[in-house]
């Protein structure tokens, strides 16, 4: 019985090993495109420090990209006709239709949101979340 029990206890601790060594890393960097009036960041989680935006812009008109920190959810910032940008930490000032852009930032384990701040496409639902997690 005890050599069973061994044996079933073994193969848990098999299964956990391969469970975390086929866990995905955590990324550095994330695809985030732009369209009438949404931004999907794509992975929506990354690791802290150095992080690489790719930002699309796959919609038809004009917009921006707009790196927040803050406690707030992405849909919870809206002051007046457009977002509170208090915790910008960085941006891109226009992405035309079909353009690509880059944007490198170094972030700090939190949250942040992710917003066109464009007259009326905030308040049309142009945000997104983003977590932040220690490397690790």
């Amino acid at each position: 019985m005890r050599s069973k029990r061994l044996g079933a206890l073994s193969l848990a601790v098999a299964a956990v090993g391969l469970f975390y060594a086929a866990a995905p890393a955590i990324a550095g960097s994330t695809k985030a495109v732009l369209k009438e009036f949404s931004i999907a960041p794509s992975p929506a989680k990354v690791a802290a420090g150095k992080v690489s935006f790719s930002v699309a812009n796959a919609g038809k008109i004009e917009h921006e990209f707009v790196v927040l920190r803050t406690n707030k959810q992405a849909g919870d910032l809206l002051k007046g006709k457009e977002a509170d940008e208090a915790g910008n930490v960085g941006e891109i000032g226009s992405v035309l239709p079909g353009q690509t852009k880059k944007l490198a930032l170094n972030l700090r384990a939190g949250h942040y949101a992710l917003i066109c701040n464009l007259p009326g496409h905030y308040s049309a639902g142009q945000y997104a979340d983003l977590t932040v997690v220690k490397p690790g």
